[in-house]
C-alpha cells in the first residue's frame, strides 16, 4: 500500500507541475510561481526515489547503499524550504519578501548540508528501501540526523499551517480561500508523520516503541502531502470544475423542464421568446444553459398565468384532497397538485371551457414562495416530473390519479 501512495504521490506531484508550468509560461518572472514549480517538482522526485525498486537502482547506480534516502530527504527539506517562499512571496511587499526569502534560503542551504554530513559519518552499510527509518534509528549519528530531518519538517509544515489558515480567512476569492484551507489541512496531516516520526526518536531515551504506528505515519505523509499539492492548485482549476458542474445542473434541469414547457407552448404559443424547437434540437442544445434555463422558467411561469382562466378550483381542491388520503404530503404532495391543475387547466383549454372571474381567486398562486431563481427552478423541475409521470388521462379523473400517486412514482426529483 505505500508503494503506491508513493508512485500516486509522484504522478500528483508532477501533474501539478505540468499544470503550473503552462502558468509559468504566461509569468516567468514571478518568483512564488517559480517556488511553487520547485516544490511540485521536488515533490515528485521525493516520492519517486522513495519506491524500493527505483531506491535500489539509485543505489546501484551511485554505488552508495541507501543514497536514495538522503537524496528524497534533502528534496523534502528542499520543498518545505519551497513552500515558505511561496508564503512570503504572497504575504509581503517584494522588498521585504526578498530579504526574508535569501534566509529561508541559506537555512534550507544549511539544512541540506548538515544533513549530508550526518549521513556520511553515518555510512549506512545494509540497503534498507522498506525500513531505512527505524533500522538505524539507534545509531547516535543517525538520531542526530533525523531529529534534523524532523525538527525541520515540523517547522515548516506548522508553518504552512498557520499561514495558511490565517490568511485563508481574509482571502477575496473564494476558490483561493478554499485552496488555503485545503493546503492547511494537508501540512496538519503530515504533522502526524511528524510526531510518530520523534516518536521513534523519543522511544530510544523512553523504552517505547512506535513500530506498529509505521503503516499511519506513511498514511499521515503521502496522504497530508497530496491534499498539500491539491491545495496550491485548487485556485486555478476549482473556478473550471465549479462551471462544469453549474453546466451539468443547468441542462439536467433544462431537459427535465422540457416536457412541462412543450405542453404549455402547445397550448399557448406565445410564451416563448424563440420558435420552439424539436425535442431532439432541445436535447442537442448545449451552448448559453443558464440564459436557456432562465428562459424556460419564465415562460412556464407565464403559461401557467394564461391558464388560470382554465384551471377548476373545486378540481384543485379534489385533487388535493385525494393526495393527502394517498400519503403525500410537503413539496411531493403541492407538486404532484400543481402537475395535476396544470394538465386539467390544459385539458379545460383545449375544450374552450372557463371559470368564472370569482372562482379564479380562488386557484391560488402556482406553488410556494421563492427568494431566489435556483429555488423556484427546483421546484419546478419537481413539477415537471410529477406532470411527466400523468396518465394521458390523468385531468379527467384527478381524484382516481392521486389516490394512485403512491410516494416514489413519479420518479426522483431533483431537490436543488
Amino acid at each position: 500500500m505505500i508503494t503506491s501512495l508513493h508512485a500516486f504521490g509522484a504522478v500528483a506531484a508532477w501533474a501539478g507541475l505540468f499544470y503550473k508550468c503552462r502558468s509559468l509560461r504566461q509569468n516567468p518572472a514571478d518568483p512564488a510561481l517559480l517556488a511553487l514549480c520547485a516544490v511540485f517538482a521536488l515533490s515528485g522526485l521525493s516520492f519517486f526515489i522513495s519506491l524500493p525498486m527505483v531506491w535500489v537502482r539509485v543505489d546501484g547506480l551511485l554505488g552508495v547503499p541507501n543514497i536514495a534516502a538522503l537524496l528524497a530527504q534533502s528534496c523534502v527539506m528542499a520543498l518545505l524550504v519551497g513552500q515558505q517562499v511561496v508564503l512570503t512571496y504572497w504575504a509581503r511587499p517584494p522588498e521585504r519578501a526578498r530579504v526574508l526569502v535569501r534566509l529561508q534560503l541559506c537555512f534550507g542551504v544549511a539544512a541540506v548540508a548538515s544533513l549530508v554530513t550526518l549521513f556520511w559519518l553515518l555510512t549506512p552499510t545494509a540497503q534498507r528501501p522498506r525500513d531505512f527509518t527505524l533500522y538505524y534509528v539507534h545509531d547516535p549519528y543517525y538520531i542526530a540526523y533525523l531529529s534534523l530531518y524532523i525538527g525541520t519538517y515540523l517547522i515548516g509544515e506548522i508553518n504552512v499551517v498557520r499561514v495558511c489558515w490565517g490568511y485563508s480567512a481574509v482571502a477575496g476569492r473564494t476558490w483561493l480561500r478554499r485552496g488555503l484551507r485545503v493546503t492547511a489541512v494537508g501540512a496538519f496531516i503530515t504533522l502526524g508523520y511528524g510526531a510518530i516520526r520523534a516518536g521513534n526518536i523519543l522511544g530510544i531515551a523512553f523504552g517505547f516503541d512506535l513500530r506498529h504506528l509505521e503503516t499511519a505515519a506513511w498514511l499521515c505523509g503521502d496522504l497530508g502531502s497530496a491534499f498539500t499539492l491539491v491545495g496550491w492548485t485548487l485556485p486555478g482549476w476549482g473556478p473550471r470544475v465549479a462551471a462544469a458542474g453549474r453546466w451539468v445542473t443547468a441542462y439536467r434541469r433544462h431537459r427535465r423542464l422540457y416536457p412541462l414547457w412543450a405542453a404549455l407552448h402547445e397550448a399557448v404559443p406565445t410564451i416563448a421568446l424563440a420558435p420552439a424547437r424539436s425535442e431532439l434540437a432541445d436535447r442537442l442544445a448545449v451552448r448559453q444553459l443558464e440564459f436557456r434555463l432562465y428562459r424556460r422558467v419564465i415562460e412556464i411561469r407565464d403559461g401557467q398565468l394564461a391558464l388560470r382562466a382554465h384551471a377548476d378550483p373545486e378540481a384543485t381542491a379534489e385533487v388535493t384532497r385525494a393526495s393527502r388520503e394517498a400519503g403525500l404530503s410537503g413539496d411531493e404532495l403541492r407538486a404532484r397538485v400543481e402537475a395535476l391543475r396544470i394538465a386539467s387547466a390544459l385539458r379545460a383549454r383545449a375544450r374552450g371551457r372557463t371559470v368564472a372571474d370569482a372562482d379564479r381567486a380562488r386557484v391560488g398562486a402556482e406553488g410556494p414562495a421563492f427568494t431566489d431563481l435556483g429555488a423556484e427552478t427546483a421546484w419546478l423541475v419537481r413539477v415537471a416530473i410529477a406532470f411527466a409521470a400523468l396518465p394521458a388521462d390523468a385531468a379527467d379523473r384527478p381524484g382516481s390519479t392521486a389516490r394512485a400517486a403512491v410516494p416514489g412514482d413519479g420518479g426522483a426529483p431533483e431537490a436543488g
